[in-house]
């Protein structure tokens, strides 16, 4: 299974990152309130730019993250899922574009939600009935990630059984599910379950450590509320194809040389656990 990490968009980095043994990188596009300029015309090649610095790195983009709006800041408009479409699906279409032209199977989405499970769920099932021709032409997986609200608060996105409910309404190979453990543990959830129910489901991931209440973007297996051996075992027996990629976020007071031993240390316990087990790479 290969490994990836969240693209730290400093192209100077990129050969560090293969060196220390990254199969590829989770891309990030732009900010929500970026739109005029992935809207312009020269966004493509600015994006592609990137892309080409990767691969010359000799890494792959893994999976790409569209660009979203932050669950914690107040609705788009009236809260209503016209004002989101009208505002983010011109985003997702370009990007899901941009994703099929770096050559990656998966891009990841977060959904609309409202205060209510029901217009949530309209509301999506619009978005992606609009989204599912695109997907097909690009054959472009969108992988929707468990998300929270405010404060943590519901986004009737967080559980298996939500991200499910869309999955099973399309039934299709272009509708699957990006698994974010560091959400999970933040809405108290256990990732291990949550995995289990998802099953074959899971298209993309999110493999990063944090506590209840609070997103954190911690190694993995640095925080042990989560049996990171069981987690891998699940991934294995599901018949996971895609990239244990890890969302972690180096402290900004970190300098360049530490950093990099952050993601080396980051690495490494990945790796030991894929080859040696979770307790023996500790000890």
């Amino acid at each position: 299974m290969d490994i990836s990490i969240k693209d730290v968009k400093l192209e100077g980095l990129y050969p560090s990152l293969r060196q220390i043994g990254f199969d590829g990188l989770d891309c990030r596009l732009p900010a929500w309130d970026q739109r005029e300029a992935i809207l312009a015309p020269d966004f493509e090649e600015s994006v592609l730019e990137s892309y080409r610095a990767i691969r010359r790195a000799g890494l792959k983009v893994s999976q790409v993250h569209l660009t979203y709006y932050p669950g914690h800041l107040p609705p788009l408009g009236d809260g209503g899922y016209e004002d989101f479409a009208a505002y983010m699906l011109p985003i997702f279409e370009r990007e899901i574009a941009l994703t099929a032209k770096m050559d990656c199977p998966v891009a990841v989405i977060h959904l609309y939600f409202d205060t209510e499970r029901e217009t949530s769920r309209e509301g999506n099932l619009q978005l992606l009935r609009t989204l599912l021709p695109i997907l097909t032409e690009h054959r472009v997986v969108l992988a929707i990630e468990n998300i929270y609200g405010p404060k943590a608060g519901e986004a009737y996105l967080s559980t298996a059984e939500d991200l499910l409910y869309y999955v099973d309404a399309f039934k299709g190979p272009y509708i699957k599910v990006c698994l974010d453990t560091g959400h999970a543990i933040t809405r108290s959830q256990d990732p291990v379950r949550m995995l289990e129910k998802l099953g074959d489901a899971v298209a993309a991931l999110h493999v990063h450590a944090s506590v209840p209440g609070k997103d954190m973007h911690l190694p993995p297996m640095l925080v042990p509320n989560v049996d990171w051996q069981k987690f891998y075992d699940a991934l294995t027996r599901a018949g996971y194809s895609g990239a244990f990629n890890m969302e972690i976020i180096a402290p900004r007071q970190m300098n360049r040389a530490t950093a990099l031993a952050y993601y080396a240390m980051s690495y490494h316990a990945a790796h030991g656990l894929m080859t040696e087990g979770n307790a023996s790479w500790m000890e």
